[in-house]
C-alpha cells in the first residue's frame, strides 16, 4: 500500500471528516500514554485509554470493525485533554482522532428530530452569533439579580432533577453585562509604544469573565501595545469541534481568518486557552479551503497572552507588589494542545510579592473538558477531586489558571468542598500589579 493510500484509507468510516489512516497507524502501542489518561485512571479499561481508542479507529479504517456504539461512546468519553499527545514518543494525536470520530458518530447515529433541531439551534444559530449569545444571558442575569437564584439554591429545588442540571447552575459565576459592547475598538498603548495587537475576545470570556478580558486589554496597553478588538469576532469554533460539528467550525474559522488578516496588527492575542488551541488549528481545519499563505500568516500571529508577554518581554517597571501565594493549574489546551507550560510560571514569578507554590500533577485535567463535565458529572467529580487534593496540599491563597472552562469547574469544586482558595485567571493576578494609569 502506497503512502497516499495509507493516508486516505477510510474503510468503514464515512467519507466526510474521517480520521486520516496515517494518524492512527503511528501508534506503537508502547503504553507511555496510559498513566496520563484520566479516563483510564477511572475505568482501567483498555478501550478507554488513548492506545485503545486509536486501536478502535484503526480497526474501523481497516474494515475489521464497524463504527459501533462502543466506538461512538469512546469518542465522547475521551476528555480530549491531549495529555497523551504530550507523552507520546510517536506524536500520535489520539484526542484529535476522537474529536474527528465525534463527527462520524453524528453521521452514523443521527439524533432524533427534536435532538437534532436543538443541536443545530445551539451550534448553528446561537453560538455563531455574538448578539444572540449576549441577549440569551439576560434572563440568567435577571435570575441572579432578582434573588431567584438564592431561592432555588436555598430550597435545593434542583436536587429533584438530573445531577448535571444542579452542577450547571452551581457553576454560574456572578454575571455582569457582556464586555464586547463596552470595549473600545482601539485602546492606545501607554508609554513607549511597542506594537499593535488584535485581541481575540472569546465567547465565554465576554459573557462570564468580563473582568479577565478587561484586564487583558489594560495590561496589553500598559505593556506598550495598541489593542484592537474587532467587535465582529465570532466564536473560535472550539465548541463545534468538541461536539463533532466540523463544518460550522470551518465556517467560523474562515470568517475570523479574513476578519483579523484585514486588520493592521502584528499579533493576535487571546486570554482563553481553548480559543488559542482552536485558532492555532485553523491551518489544518482550512487546508485546501483557504490560501496556504494566508493560513500560515494567521497561524504565525496567534499567541496566548502568557506566551505573548514572555516573548516580547514583560515590562516590570512600575508593577505594584501583590503579597500573596498562588498555585497554578495548567489548562489542558494550553500545556498539552499548545505546549505552553513555562510561560505562565515566568509571568507569575515576575509579579512582585507573589509566591508560586507548585502543586503535584499541575497538568492533570480538572475534569471540565467543555460539556464532558456535565455529561459525565460523576466521573468529572472524581477527576476534579484528585486535582483539588493537590491544590489543598499547597496551602496557597489562590488557584491560578488560564481557561474559562477550568475556571468554572475549579471554582465550583472549591465552593462545594468549602476550601479557602478562590480562582484567578493569570491576567487577573497580573492586573492587580498593573497600575491603573
Amino acid at each position: 500500500m502506497s503512502a497516499t493510500d495509507k493516508k486516505n484509507l477510510q474503510g468503514n468510516f464515512k467519507p466526510q471528516d474521517a480520521p486520516q489512516y496515517a494518524d492512527v497507524l503511528q501508534c506503537m502501542r508502547c503504553g507511555f500514554c496510559l498513566p496520563t489518561c484520566p479516563t483510564y485512571a477511572l475505568t482501567g479499561r483498555e478501550r478507554s485509554n488513548p492506545r485503545g481508542r486509536v486501536a478502535l479507529a484503526r480497526a474501523v479504517a481497516e474494515e475489521k470493525l464497524e463504527f459501533t456504539p462502543a466506538v461512538m461512546e469512546e469518542a465522547f468519553f475521551c476528555l480530549d485533554c491531549r495529555a497523551c499527545t504530550t507523552a507520546c514518543p510517536s506524536g500520535v494525536r489520539a484526542g484529535e482522532v476522537m474529536e474527528i470520530c465525534r463527527s462520524q458518530a453524528h453521521a452514523f447515529y443521527p439524533l432524533g428530530k427534536v435532538g437534532k433541531a436543538f443541536r443545530e439551534f445551539v451550534l448553528e444559530k446561537m453560538v455563531v452569533s455574538p448578539d444572540r449569545l449576549e441577549k440569551s444571558m439576560i434572563p440568567t442575569r435577571l435570575y441572579q439579580r432578582l434573588g431567584i437564584q438564592w431561592l432555588v439554591r436555598h430550597l435545593r429545588v434542583l436536587k429533584l432533577g438530573p445531577d448535571w442540571m444542579e452542577k450547571a447552575e452551581g457553576m454560574l459565576p456572578d454575571l455582569e453585562k457582556p464586555l464586547r459592547p463596552q470595549l473600545p475598538d482601539v485602546v492606545p498603548a501607554k508609554g513607549e509604544k511597542r506594537g499593535r495587537v488584535g485581541f481575540f475576545l472569546g465567547c465565554v470570556m465576554t459573557l462570564m469573565y468580563p473582568n479577565v478580558s478587561r484586564n487583558t486589554v489594560r495590561v496589553l496597553a500598559h505593556q506598550g501595545f495598541d489593542v484592537v478588538t474587532p467587535k465582529e469576532t465570532k466564536c473560535c469554533g472550539a465548541p463545534h469541534l468538541s461536539e463533532g460539528d466540523r463544518e460550522t467550525a470551518r465556517q467560523l474559522a474562515q470568517f475570523n481568518l479574513d476578519l483579523f488578516l484585514a486588520k493592521d496588527i502584528d499579533y493576535i492575542v487571546t486570554d482563553c486557552a481553548g480559543c488559542g488551541a482552536a485558532l492555532k488549528e485553523y491551518e489544518e481545519m482550512l487546508e485546501g479551503r483557504a490560501e496556504q499563505d494566508k493560513l500560515a500568516l494567521f497561524r504565525s500571529k496567534i499567541r496566548d497572552i502568557s506566551e505573548f508577554l514572555v516573548e516580547v518581554g514583560l515590562r516590570t517597571e512600575g508593577l505594584k507588589e501583590v503579597r500573596t501565594s498562588v498555585t497554578y493549574h495548567e489548562p489542558c489546551h494550553l500545556c498539552h494542545a499548545q505546549g505552553i507550560s513555562k510561560q505562565p510560571r515566568e509571568i507569575i514569578r515576575k509579579i512582585p510579592g507573589v509566591e508560586l507554590r507548585e502543586m503535584n500533577e499541575s497538568s492533570w485535567c480538572c475534569g471540565s473538558a467543555a460539556t464532558w463535565g456535565l455529561k459525565y458529572s460523576d466521573d468529572s467529580k472524581k477527576v476534579l477531586d484528585r486535582k483539588l487534593d493537590n491544590v489543598a496540599a499547597t496551602g496557597a491563597d489562590y488557584l491560578v489558571t488560564g481557561n474559562p472552562g477550568c475556571h468554572l469547574q475549579l471554582a465550583w469544586g472549591l465552593r462545594e468542598r468549602e476550601m479557602p482558595q478562590s480562582v484567578l485567571h493569570l491576567i487577573e493576578l497580573l492586573g492587580r500589579a498593573t497600575p491603573e494609569d
